[in-house]
């Protein structure tokens, strides 16, 4: 009453004011302002009619209706277009015309009505429609409503229930804008102008407001005048503040499944919403799949918006054909708990006045869109209901497809229909009329974690609760679904001094039992009538008072009553949910925890004595893998089949099982090969329980195969009972002995089983029944005799019982078998002394076995792995065929997948194959909670395994002797035995650590990573994880804690580019051609590489000249210094240079130690290269002495160092090792006088300590600034030990420094200008001599060395060159020593150390993983001893003859320490050949070549004695050695020269200087001096030893390792490293000298 008489105070105070006839006039639009004008009864036929002019686009121009029944007329301006919405008993109907009209200028509007026909018309355009009422008439002029134009007064506007039939009116915006010429035409005709009543917000025309002068609203605010200046209006914008300044915060609100926001204007009896067009934006965040986020709808007509299943479906009808829009994308869900905003558009197109067209538009993110479209009779959006977040009964929504309620957090909820806007949080949180709250609503986002339902996913995934404080009494209720027949649900064992109490709740075959024990017996109680593993929601309580109590699954309710005289319940411990820990000991009749089955499903609403635990909050803290929140019922289905190799799937609750039973496969989808077990009668396998065990249920499966009729398969033994379960074969049955207490029970099952086929077999006990079955037959079930149904144990003992157990066994007492059975049979098992004379020991096994499974357990699978604590083995592991399912190929380094998180919790087991070529990669990571982690790797070619379980970091690393980046598959499996025994097992290799004191469980959390992670995380990954980069090869048959994810499937959440399914080989591949200069080609997964540090060249391919520098005549030097402190320690040295020079003596570089006297030199002394190294003893000199580098020519030199052993090669020559002794050798003594430097005895040292400075070009003594030995020259492409100093000095690096006459070049020359010669130097080096005696040696033929392109001094040194070319009219016959014998076993392939090379030939990282006599710098030989210094009391200097083999590393060099051996002192002083021309002899234990040739027999006809190398007596002589090289890119040809004289001609003469006269003068005389003294010395060479036979050339050998360099120039052919295209040009030898017979 008090609100009437209000109103018509307010009434009478309107009409008391002056009425006036006004023409025109302002509204200001404000949140208040309205004209009131008279009420409008048109009748039958009459029309209103205006004018208006606006710049706004939308805002109510009038209503008016007949006083609350459903009549109404509603004029707006809608986005520029004027639209009429009425009701005249037919319906509401729309009609719309114009477009644009909010321009600043007059427009007319007239509403006219001629009987049914309505109609609209703007500035002459008309639009009309016609509806059939009963009555024509609107409304009377007792109940008519006023005529509001611009808005509703705020009064009327509270009192939507009563006054208004169209209450949505009051969301209408409120009109901006000028009015005039308000006309109105009644049931006379007569157009009569009408004046205003009442008003608010109104002007005059013509009056100019305070917006007109100064608008200070911001963003979009509208402003209005008042009596104290402009105002703002906000309320259609999202900012806030008097100048709509300030941005409004979002409305948030958090619902838990009991609040939800709704209007029912039918209630109320209002007309629905109307409009053509409407939109909904809403963000939400939740972690349930399901539930209802939006409804509106008007009768038949709806949309429902909701999620399911983790995807976001809208469903429609208006009338015509249903239509359901979903989106979910693949490997995406919107349930994370993460915001995700859902738009959702409607549009009606009216096609003819029968049929409209809607269009549906959903969007998730703006990133996932869907559209739909229907058609139907349909007009307009009706909405008289509207829902936010569910209902009372959310499954009675028209279009649910859900029965939930949405549980999370909503913000910025906007729904607009035309141009009404809500904001249905603000307008629920401001109170409106037209909106309910049902239930309390925080208008904030509050976590939502109390009440979520967890889903566990696995049998070995549990919660750990606080133990259950019920002694006297107690509750207990929860809800469960599931589809799976069998799990323990809950489980709470007693206290110490308790007789036995325990309290659990299990599902067995589909039915719930209660298992109650006060200490004074066990009641067992069927809670069910009917199964439970339907997949419904089933609720279960129990309620105990003392011994008394009641459990009620839903409806159905059974009272129990325990036995004995015990009231009270001693629980301690914990309360395990879902199943029970490992090591927990469950009572015998807890069949569940027995067999190791938990729970699988899902819980929710736990409540113990009657207070809620938050499973949700237990989960999150413990195992959040494999114990998720919500209630997930999808992620595995049977109709994909992926069971493999015939495997039988059977549906479970969010997963399918496979039984492997019938294959010869275990696994999640029977995708590993079985371990398979050997049994030869001696054989056995025995599972030690540790302790007496008692049980009443078991679950045995295993599969095997014999040609023997009778055998022991299975037994057990006790040590304080005579029970036994024993399975074995008689006459080719199976027979089964179980004996409880004082009876024996004999089965029978199966024929023919001695076959020597697979037969499978599964044993069930429960309690007294047992179910027996062979292969896929019928089972055979029955029953034990007597009262007892425990069986104790402690043994289990399987193929024969084994002599050292420390239990008692008997046989069976029925088990007879006859004499030639008996006899038969090779090995029997040992039976106890109690047997009767009538009784005979059961045959032991004699066969194989394999998927052994009992109680939960794989023996077999877990005695492969190295689970040996409880486990005995003696039988023996056979390999079958490699399975490989699932492969992917990650073909990239930054290439990864993400997989759900791993669920290794409490247990480990991952296993896997990969096979790749790279060495390093991350192959597996899962973060964690704290510092918890987990991640497998590849570094250097091994395992590692890193983990964490929160308080220290643990690293296992593989055993395995070889790199496994060798693109073969390997497998790699991850356990974990116990709580703190972790094992990695690599192929057959296992490794295993110990996690000390401190955390037992494993909290990862987010993604499993898998072939690395996002770019971005390796710099966050724990430091120690090695890998900076992805793994890049191929993996196959994952197998993660019992599950199998393929890794390129459809369901995996994110794959990121490069990675394919399939398994794809290297696509591009090492050849010959693939690296220039002699550089290493090194395959990888999708390339290849060359290494070029041992060339002197660099480029992609090797081709490239390096960085080269000139040290001029002014003397200069270049020091690279090691940063202070930071000195490295070096095993192992390599060293490549190139450089042209023409001295004798030189130092090239010198390497210092910063805090000892090591150091190495490489120097020219009388123009060969030595390299001086002393590691903290005596300086090893090592170097060739047949080779002359002051030539001027480019020229090559390698140095490898391992320990104290070294090699050394210039250009393709021949390499050169040294191994030194403890005792200094007579061919170092004279080096080591010649170069001034100390001598030790003693044992060698194998570190470079500290190397701090390398000085480039000369040395510089501490005590001096002079440069002694300077090098002038060029130098190019220096690579020591990884750096390039020639490089960084190009780079202006501040570690090098360099000083005096050295500049940079920019390109090599092709070889330095002669010295003090006027004739061109010829560009080729000699070659080293080969095995067997020179052409000549041993006849009277004298081959004269001129024109061969030798310069030296002598012409011993000098090897003959044969030309095939044509001219010469000379024949030279030449003698070819003939083959040498093969050896069978090959030399050890060289190779560059610490250099990934792909393929089966890879490095030795570590001095363990190497063969004898690697890496530590003593070695031995394979094929024979090298002579020890001290073995004799002579020096006993053996010789080698030149070899042209390629370079190998020094930890393949053979070793002088082995046992000494003694060889005859008496040698005769010839023996041995000598190197010609050599000014140094090198003896065994200096400097040896890496294979030494067999004495050849002496030449037919010769008169010289053969030069033999001397051995031990002892020792076969070695043959020289048979190279096997079998890669694709190694060429070489072989040539052999026959043995009878071969005619070699010269090309013709070939002048090159016109004044031929008188240089052929010149010349003639020098000739004829040259070919005296060539005479004499041929001469002299008649008297030497030589060999007879013939030899082999060997021109193209291409080594892998070491890289070689080309040929020198011989005749036109390349010398040293020159690039092509480069080569100096070769004058062609003039026939100035002769050859000659003697």
């Amino acid at each position: 009453m008090g609100g009437t008489s209000v109103w018509f105070g307010w009434l009478a105070l309107a009409l008391a004011m002056t009425c006036r006839s006004i023409s025109g006039f302002l509204l200001e639009g404000s949140p208040s302002s309205f004209a009131q004008f008279p009420r409008w009864v048109p009748g039958a036929n009459g029309s209103l009619e205006f004018e208006f002019l606006t710049q706004e686009p939308s805002g109510l121009f009038l209503y008016t209706d007949d006083g609350g029944s459903y009549e109404f007329f509603e004029v707006k301006l809608i986005e520029g277009s004027v639209r009429l919405h009425y009701n005249l008993g037919g319906g509401a109907r729309l009609l719309t015309v114009g477009r644009g009209l909010n321009d600043g200028r007059w427009h007319r509007v007239k509403v006219s009505r001629r009987h049914d026909k309505t109609q609209l018309t703007v500035d002459g355009v008309s639009e009309f429609r016609s509806a059939k009422a009963l009555d024509h008439e609107f409304g009377s002029p007792a109940s008519n409503s006023f005529v509001y134009v611009g808005g509703l007064p705020e009064l009327v506007s509270r009192q939507v229930g009563a006054r208004l039939t169209l209450p949505v009116v009051t969301l209408e915006p409120r009109f901006a804008g000028q009015i005039r010429q308000l006309v109105y035409t009644g049931v006379d005709g007569i157009p009569r102008t009408q004046d205003m009543v009442a008003s608010q917000g109104v002007w005059m025309e013509g009056r100019h407001g305070d917006c007109d002068q100064h608008d200070p609203c911001m963003n979009g605010g509208r402003c209005y005048s008042s009596g104290h200046g402009p105002l703002c209006d906000c309320s259609l914008v999202n900012y806030e503040g008097p100048n709509c300044e300030k941005e409004r915060p979002s409305e948030e609100a958090t619902f838990r499944g009991r609040e939800y926001l709704w209007w029912d204007l039918r209630r109320i009896g209002g007309q629905p919403l109307a409009s053509q067009h409407d939109q909904l934006s809403l963000s939400f965040k939740t972690r349930h799949p399901a539930g209802v986020l939006f409804f509106t709808g008007h009768g038949k007509d709806y949309v429902n918006v909701a999620l399911r299943e983790g995807g976001v479906l809208v469903t429609l009808d208006m009338g015509g054909d249903p239509l359901k829009v979903t989106v979910r994308p693949d490997k995406v869900r919107f349930d994370d708990n993460q915001w995700h905003t859902v738009t959702v558009h409607r549009t009606v197109k009216e096609i003819n006045g029968h049929t409209s067209f809607c269009t549906l538009s959903v969007s998730v993110d703006g990133l996932y869109t869907e559209k739909g479209t229907t058609a139907g009779p349909f007009s307009q959006l009706s909405s008289s209901r509207i829902h936010l977040a569910g209902a009372d009964v959310p499954a009675l929504l028209p279009g649910a497809e859900t029965r939930s309620n949405f549980v999370g957090c909503l913000r910025k909820v906007e729904y607009r229909a035309d141009s009404v806007r809500l904001d249905l949080i603000r307008m629920a949180r401001e109170g409106n009329p037209l909106l309910h709250v049902s239930g309390k609503l925080d208008f904030m986002c509050l976590e939502v974690e109390a009440g979520d339902p967890v889903s566990f996913t696995t049998q070995e995934s549990y919660l750990v609760l606080p133990s259950w404080e019920a002694p006297r009494q107690g509750s207990i209720s929860f809800k469960m679904r599931t589809t799976e027949a069998n799990g323990l649900l809950m489980f709470n064992s007693g206290s110490v001094s308790s007789q036995g109490d325990f309290f659990a709740l299990e599902l067995l075959e589909g039915h719930i039992y209660l298992h109650l024990n006060l200490g004074s017996g066990s009641r067992k109680v069927k809670a069910t009538n009917r199964r439970v593993d339907d997949g419904w929601w089933h609720e279960v309580t129990l309620n105990r008072d003392s011994q008394a109590g009641r459990i009620t699954v839903d409806e159905g309710a059974n009272d129990f009553t325990t036995p004995g005289d015990s009231h009270q319940l001693d629980l301690d411990g914990a309360l395990y949910v879902g199943g029970a820990g490992n090591g927990i000991n469950v009572p015998p009749e807890l069949w569940s925890g027995r067999l190791g089955l938990g729970y699988v499903g899902c819980m929710r609403d736990l409540v113990i004595n009657g207070q809620a635990a938050d499973l949700a909050s237990y989960a999150k803290k413990q195992d959040s893998g494999s114990i998720v929140r919500f209630c997930h019922s999808d992620g595995g289905s049977c109709s994909s089949s992926p069971c493999l190799h015939s495997g039988e799937c059977k549906a479970g609750w969010g997963r399918f099982i496979c039984d492997c039973s019938h294959t010869s496969y275990v696994g999640p989808t029977c995708g590993k090969n079985a371990a398979t077990l050997h049994f030869d009668g001696s054989q056995y396998v025995r599972v030690t329980a540790g302790e007496e065990s008692s049980t009443q249920a078991e679950d045995i499966a295993f599969r095997f195969r014999t040609n023997r009729p009778v055998g022991l398969l299975l037994t057990t033994t006790s040590g304080v009972s005579s029970d036994k379960l024993e399975l074995a074969l008689q006459s080719g049955r199976l027979r089964l002995t179980v004996k409880l207490g004082d009876r024996d029970k004999v089965m029978y099952a199966g024929n023919g089983l001695n076959d020597q086929q697979w037969h499978s077999v599964k044993l069930t006990r429960r309690a007294t029944q047992i179910s027996l079955q062979t292969d896929k037959d019928p089972p055979t079930i029955e029953h034990t005799m007597g009262r007892h149904s425990i069986l104790e144990y402690r043994d289990i003992h399987i193929g024969m019982v084994s002599s050292n157990t420390s239990t008692s066994w008997r046989p069976s007492s029925t088990f007879l078998a006859p004499s030639s059975t008996l006899s038969s049979t090779p090995l029997a098992s040992s039976a106890s002394s109690s047997s009767s004379p009538s009784q005979v020991p059961v045959p032991a096994f004699i066969g194989e076995m394999q998927s052994f499974y009992m109680n939960g357990n794989y023996l077999f699978e877990m005695a492969r792995s190295g689970h040996v604590d409880r486990l005995e083995v003696t039988a023996t592991f056979t390999k079958g065929p490699q399975v490989i399912h699932h492969p992917v190929t990650f073909k990239s380094k930054s290439a990864f997948v993400a997989l759900p998180q791993l669920k290794a919790y409490a247990s480990t087991n991952i296993y896997f194959q990969f096979k790749t070529l790279e060495p390093t990669g991350l192959i597996m990571y899962n973060g964690g909670k704290g510092h918890d982690f987990l991640a497998l790797e590849l570094v250097n070619g091994h395992i590692h395994l890193v983990f964490n379980l929160g308080s220290h970091p643990v690293k296992v690393r593989d055993n395995n002797k070889v790199a496994l980046n060798d693109n073969k598959w390997h497998v790699v499996t991850v356990s974990r035995p116990s709580p703190r025994q972790h094992t990695l097992m690599v192929d057959d290799n296992i490794a295993t650590a110990t996690n000390g004191a401190g955390d037992e469980n494993l909290d990862l959390q987010g993604f499993l990573y898998l072939g690395g992670v996002p770019p971005e995380m390796y710099t966050s990954l724990p430091r120690h994880v090695m890998s900076k980069t992805g793994f890049e090869g191929c993996l196959a048959s994952l197998d993660l804690n019992g599950e199998a994810p393929d890794p390129a499937g459809k369901d995996v959440p994110i794959i990121s580019n490069r990675v394919f399914a399939g398994c794809d080989g290297p696509s591009t591949k090492c050849h010959r051609n693939a690296c220039a200069n002699g550089g290493t080609c090194v395959q990888q997964w999708n390339s290849y590489s060359c290494n070029c540090d041992m060339t002197s060249y660099t480029g992609p391919t090797c081709s490239d000249e390096s960085t080269a520098y000139e040290f001029g005549r002014g003397t200069g030097v270049m020091s690279f210094k090691y940063p202070q402190g930071r000195w490295p320690d070096s095993r192992r040295d390599l060293l490549a240079v190139g450089f042209m020079t023409q001295q004798e003596d030189a130092v090239v570089l010198r390497l210092d130690s910063a805090n000892s006297n090591d150091y190495m030199e490489l120097e020219i002394v009388d123009g060969n290269i030595f390299m001086v190294y002393n590691m903290g003893t005596e300086d090893h000199p090592i170097g060739d002495v047949t080779t002359k580098v002051n030539d001027g020519l480019y020229h090559v030199v390698r140095f490898i160092r391992t320990g104290p052993n070294a090699t050394i090669q210039i250009d393709d020559y021949k390499v050169f090792s040294k191994n030194p002794s403890e005792n200094v050798q007579l061919s170092d003594l004279k080096v080591l006088k010649k170069l001034r430097s100390r001598i030790w005895h003693g044992h060698q040292l194998s570190v470079f300590n500290a190397q701090s400075h390398l000085q480039i070009g000369g040395r510089r003594s501490r005590r001096s600034t002079d440069i002694e030995r300077p090098f002038m020259g060029i130098m190019s492409g220096l690579v020591l030990n990884g750096e390039h100093p020639l490089d960084l000095a190009a780079e202006r690096d501040p570690r090098l420094e360099v000083e005096g006459d050295v500049h940079l070049l920019l390109r090599l020359p092709r070889g330095l200008p002669s010295e003090g010669r006027q004739t061109e130097f010829n560009p080729w080096q000699r070659t080293p001599p080969l095995p067997g005696p020179s052409p000549g040696e041993g006849d009277d033929l004298v081959f004269s060395g001129a024109g061969s392109g030798c310069d030296m001094d002598d012409e011993d040194e000098c090897i003959p060159v044969f030309d095939t070319g044509s001219g010469d009219d000379l024949i030279t016959p030449v003698y070819i020593p003939p083959t040498l014998p093969p050896i069978s076993k090959p030399p050890p392939h060289a190779f560059i150390p610490d250099v990934d090379v792909g393929g089966s030939r890879q490095p030795c990282d570590d001095e363990e993983d190497c063969y004898i006599g690697s890496g530590s710098g003593e070695f031995n030989t394979d094929g024979g001893v090298m002579p020890d210094g001290d073995s004799g009391g002579d020096d006993i200097e053996v010789e080698f003859p030149v070899t042209n083999h390629p370079m190998l590393a020094p930890d393949v060099i053979h070793s002088e320490e082995h046992e000494p051996t003694h060889y005859n002192k008496n040698k005769d002083p010839g023996s041995g050949p000598t190197t010609t021309g050599s000014t140094l002899a090198f003896t065994s234990s200096s400097t040896t070549s890496t294979t030494a040739p067999p004495t050849r027999p002496p030449m037919k006809g010769s008169n010289t004695k053969p030069t033999a190398t001397s051995y031990p007596p002892s020792l076969p002589q070695p043959s020289p050695p048979t190279y096997d090289y079998y890669d694709e890119y190694t060429d070489f040809t072989e040539v052999e020269f026959p043995k009878k004289p071969t005619v070699i001609k010269e090309d013709p003469p070939d002048l090159h200087s016109e004044a031929a006269g008188g240089v052929a003068l010149i010349i003639s005389i020098i000739a004829g001096a040259l070919i005296i003294i060539i005479l004499i010395i041929l001469l002299v060479l008649k008297f030497k030893g030589r060999q007879d036979g013939n030899y082999k050339v060997d021109q193209t050998k291409n080594y892998e390792g070491i890289p070689t360099m080309p040929t020198p120039m011989i005749n036109g052919q390349g010398n040293g490293n020159i690039k092509p295209g480069d080569r100096r040009p070769v004058k062609k030898q003039s026939k100035d000298v002769k050859e000659w017979y003697v």
